[in-house]
């Protein structure tokens, strides 16, 4: 429910209706991308949630609300990727790993099985899905067209 409330916010903050609705695909995608990444990774056997985190399957609704916030930055603090794949990539690479090892660690995910294993299955999944929602975000805010001037009447 905080998720909503914060995307929802994020959302209304644009100032046009055209940069809302660009800003709500990207939140979309990194949803719709975030929950098909973890269900494979759920269904490989990689990733796993104990029972009381449980909420959705295969993979879990509290795990498509951090993709949704995720996504909330993509336009902001994590701007400077724009346009850097390489870097998204290598980001997504280093970072979803530990932000799933810090999951673990707070008792609210899993990784059954060979845990190497799976935190290379995690960076990959972020290592392709990282320059995919940089891509995402880009081509949503290079749709907006360019800011009026003082000068120019509307």
């Amino acid at each position: 429910m905080a998720v909503l409330v914060f995307a929802s916010a994020h959302v209304m903050a644009r100032p046009t209706p055209a940069e809302r609705q660009r800003e709500t695909r990207t939140i979309l995608a990194a949803a719709v991308v975030g929950y098909a990444a973890d269900s494979v990774l759920v269904l490989g056997g990689w990733l796993a949630f104990p029972p009381q985190a449980v909420l959705g399957w295969p993979s879990s609704a509290w795990m498509v609300a951090l993709w949704v916030g995720f996504a909330a930055t993509l336009n902001s603090s994590m701007g400077w990727m724009s346009g850097r794949y390489a870097a998204a990539a290598l980001f997504g690479v280093a970072g979803g790993p530990l932000a799933y090892t810090a999951g673990v660690r707070l008792g609210a995910a899993l990784l059954p099985g060979d845990p190497w294993m799976a935190l290379a299955a995690i960076a990959i999944e972020w290592g392709v899905a990282m320059p995919a929602l940089v891509w995402v975000a880009g081509r949503e805010r290079s749709a907006q067209p360019a800011p009026r001037t003082a000068l120019e009447t509307p």
